[in-house]
């Protein structure tokens, strides 16, 4: 680790270096955690607004994680990576948005 990483890489890093998955694999899985809570805080029905308020938080956090990359890739890099840390706000909330909606309309056509 280089001496001018911040705690936020080291921690990134760390949990690179404890979970066997990518890190475009782990954004869609924090986005998913969001909305699996959506559906428990809905106890299982397909609801709008517990799918919406998770959204909007997986969308604040995706946007929260990619200006701390942001402020690292400045000092670091001297850029911006904007096209990666859009990627990664999309990975964080759209995916996951995507898969519980299709999940919920699923399961509202089976009724």
């Amino acid at each position: 680790m280089e001496p001018d990483t911040s705690a936020y890489q080291a921690f990134k890093l760390l949990l690179a270096e404890y979970l066997p998955v990518s890190r475009d694999v782990l954004h869609v899985l924090i986005g998913l955690g969001f909305m699996l809570a959506a559906l428990t805080a809905a106890r299982g029905r397909p609801a709008f607004r517990p799918l919406l308020i998770a959204a909007i938080g997986a969308l604040l956090l995706g946007c929260a994680m990619e200006l701390l990359d942001r402020r690292d890739d400045l000092r670091m890099l001297g850029r911006w990576r904007w096209r990666e840390s859009l990627a990664d706000v999309l990975r964080t909330a759209a995916i996951p948005a995507l898969a519980a909606a299709a999940a919920a309309l699923n399961r509202l056509r089976r009724r």
